[in-house]
């Protein structure tokens, strides 16, 4: 069996692009939580807690 040959330095690359995405929506996420209501993220997070 043979294993694809992989670039290190691409997925390196990769994964700080990644990350980055990660950071921007936390940052994203966390300004809309200051601006909405509790009452009406909280209803969101219910919804999705109990999929």
């Amino acid at each position: 069996m043979k294993f694809p040959k992989i670039d290190l330095k691409e997925l390196e690359k990769e994964k700080e692009r990644n990350r980055k995405n990660r950071l921007e929506f936390v940052k994203l996420y966390a300004e809309w939580l200051k601006k909405t209501p509790n009452k009406i993220w909280s209803k969101q997070q219910n919804k999705f807690l109990n999929k």
